[in-house]
Order: structure tokens, then C-alpha cells, then sequence
């Protein structure tokens, strides 16, 4: 693959993510797909369609806006905000229906046009203290 195609792949995958609420199929991840986010545990695909269903929930019009990208190798990294409003339960949390903007860095390692692996990183100290559970 050319670098331009695998830098395509990373905003490809935040905007299949967006549009599906949940984790692309197989068309995007490979059989071995591992995603690593913040500080929870690796996860395999179902792991994170789990987790993306939970903060899907917690904010439906979530949106992922693609602010820079970044491509070498095999890894591409791409620069994104979010932004969504809490009308959901969020891990035993109370919708508050408060709006957040929260910014995050994924970096994408792929394998033969699809994503073996995905180490993101968000603010979610941030996106807590938009929604009011932690004091600003």
C-alpha cells in the first residue's frame, strides 16, 4: 500500500465508527484486531464494539472531526475532536444532557489495508468535568 492509502484508512475508521455507532466490520479490521484505549485493558473487536456501544449510548450524536493526520510506515495517526451531548447513561451516570468537546489522538498500525491495532488516547478528565461529575 502507498502511504496516502494507509493514511486514508485512520479518518476512514473514525468515520465508519461515527456513522455505525460502534466498531467497523471486516472490511476496516483485521481478524486479529487489538484496540488499546486510555488505561482500560486490550480489547478484541467485540471488546471494543462493547465499550463503543456503552459511550455511543451515553452520547448518540457523537461526531468525530478529523483535525490532522499523519502517516509513516505502517502506522498512521490521526488528530481528532469529539463532540456530542450527554443524553445517555454513562457507567452508572446520569444523562445531564450537557455538551462536550473532547480532543484525542488514535494512531492506526495497519496490516494489509486493514486495522490490526489502534492505541487511543482522549481527555476523558476533561469530557468528565464538561458533563459535571468532576468539579472544573
Amino acid at each position: 500500500m502507498t502511504t496516502e492509502e494507509i493514511r486514508s484508512i485512520g479518518p476512514r475508521f473514525l468515520k465508519e465508527q461515527d456513522r455505525l455507532k460502534g466498531v467497523p466490520g471486516d472490511e476496516l479490521c483485521a481478524p486479529n484486531y487489538t484496540a488499546y484505549i486510555n488505561e482500560n485493558p486490550p480489547m478484541d473487536r467485540e471488546g471494543h464494539e462493547k465499550m463503543a456501544h456503552i459511550f455511543f449510548g451515553a452520547f448518540p450524536d457523537l461526531n468525530q472531526t478529523i483535525e490532522d493526520t499523519i502517516a509513516e510506515g505502517d502506522k498512521v495517526v490521526v488528530r481528532f475532536t469529539a463532540r456530542g451531548t450527554h443524553t445517555g447513561e454513562l457507567m452508572g451516570i446520569p444523562a445531564t444532557n450537557k455538551s462536550i468537546k473532547v480532543g484525542g489522538i488514535a494512531i492506526f498500525r495497519v496490516v494489509n489495508g486493514k486495522v490490526a491495532e489502534v492505541y487511543e488516547q482522549f481527555d476523558e478528565m476533561s469530557m468528565m468535568q464538561q458533563i459535571g461529575v468532576i468539579p472544573a
